[in-house]
């Protein structure tokens, strides 16, 4: 049983993007919406609480269509860095804190990576196969521990691409790397974050996310795409298309 459900009794209705969540319950179950009201869905779905004497968010709905569901929970943004370097050690040359709901999170990532990532002029090639930073990223925030107060790190490096999220494999799956490798097999951390995320379009929710990662890389063939995991954390890394140095000044 996850915490999704519980109230936030800090926050109104007036702290949720309504336009948006209306659009995803006029999508999701318009003939229920037309015989009830946004409230009565709202909570059948896991997003609202109907408790006395107001409707409030749920952690699930402020996570997915908070306006800026970080001022009361700083930890679900994203801190993005681009290194001029391959360690933690080497200097940051630009970086991001990101802020908002979960479809704002996945842009800014997109945007963060094709914005300081490289590019072959003569090829047009990108270093990372947007598709698949989405996908990971997708799956970082998508399953990411909500109790957690650490957040979801994206860190460019010269040669990588690492994506860190809090909290270590859902309950009774042991080997995160071995169910990447099979796929098959959905088992979010997150039920109600994992549906509305496919009913938006930002996931399948086929067991195919980390399975596709670590076959399609976009990495040269002697250079895998890794999931690394452990009981408190997941970390995912691309390798570079292509290893190529870079300055600071590169990236101002």
């Amino acid at each position: 049983m996850t915490n999704e459900r519980l109230a936030v009794s800090a926050c109104d209705l007036d702290d949720l993007d309504l336009p948006a969540l209306d659009a995803f319950l006029v999508e999701r179950a318009p003939a229920l919406l037309a015989a009830t009201s946004r409230e009565e869905l709202g909570a059948r779905l896991g997003l609202l609480s109907k408790g006395s004497p107001r409707v409030t968010p749920t952690l699930a709905g402020l996570y997915l269509f908070g306006k800026l569901p970080q001022l009361t929970f700083p930890e679900w943004g994203v801190g993005c860095f681009a290194s001029t370097g391959t360690s933690l050690l080497d200097p940051v040359a630009a970086r991001a804190d990101l802020e908002g709901g979960l479809a704002a999170l996945v842009a800014g990532c997109v945007a963060f990576v094709r914005g300081h990532a490289g590019e072959q002029a003569s090829t047009d090639a990108t270093e990372y196969s947007e598709s698949l930073v989405r996908e990971v990223v997708v799956n970082a925030l998508v399953h990411r521990d909500l109790r957690k107060t650490s957040r979801v790190a994206l860190r460019l490096f010269v040669d990588r691409l690492e994506v860190w999220s809090p909290g270590g494999p859902p309950e009774g799956v042991t080997d995160l790397e071995e169910l990447a490798r099979d796929g098959g097999i959905s088992q979010p951390r997150n039920p109600i974050v994992a549906s509305v995320a496919r009913s938006l379009g930002l996931g399948e929710q086929l067991g195919r996310g980390l399975h596709l990662v670590l076959q399609r890389g976009g990495a040269p063939l002697d250079q895998r795409a890794e999931v690394r995991s452990t009981s408190k954390d997941v970390l995912v890394v691309l390798p570079s298309r292509w290893r190529r140095p870079r300055g600071a000044e590169q990236l101002s």
